[in-house]
């Protein structure tokens, strides 16, 4: 038998994305979009003030981790990747607790982004914090409930070919 008398057909049909994944993947993609935007303005500002990069440290690494994190997570989403479905699932409820932990001690985490800064800028880096932790708790939550409801959507619980399946 030759190579070419084996052959697999392969579908280009792709199953369709339910229309909350498509809004709920892009909002999040957004918003991480967004969030790192605001938060390498906010760097911006503060090297142009002067402050040096080195006391900058815990803003860039919140500039770079929590937005590309959110980006990427969602953009699973989005491709409908069964990964993607359980890293909210599982991870969703600790991220929930930590921006509820953020958002508890807001004070310190506002303290550390407005080292540098005017004080008349005070209370708009601090409501530009409590927006955002709100805004990301409510997408977070959000998803995991959609998807709770869309898990058949990822494949989860759907019977795996048997060149996937373990054999013992």
């Amino acid at each position: 038998m030759s190579r070419t008398g084996v052959r697999i057909v392969r579908s280009s049909i792709r199953a369709s994305r339910p229309v909350g994944v498509a809004i709920l993947a892009s909002a999040g993609v957004a918003v991480g979009i967004v969030l790192a935007l605001l938060l390498v303005a906010l760097i911006a500002y503060k090297a142009a003030l002067g402050v040096p990069l080195a006391m900058q440290m815990i803003d860039i690494a919140l500039a770079i981790v929590v937005p590309f994190t959110i980006v990427w997570f969602f953009w699973g989403v989005w491709e409908v990747l069964q990964s993607a479905w359980w890293s909210h699932v599982i991870g969703g409820p600790l991220a929930v607790a930590g921006l509820g932990a953020a958002f508890v001690w807001r004070g310190l985490v506002i303290g550390l982004l407005v080292r540098g800064v005017p004080v008349a800028l005070h209370q708009w880096i601090e409501t530009g914090f409590v927006w955002s932790v709100w805004i990301i708790l409510i997408l977070e939550i959000t998803t995991v409930v959609y998807l709770l409801t869309a898990w058949k959507a990822f494949g989860i619980g759907a019977s795996k070919p048997l060149w996937e399946r373990r054999h013992r």
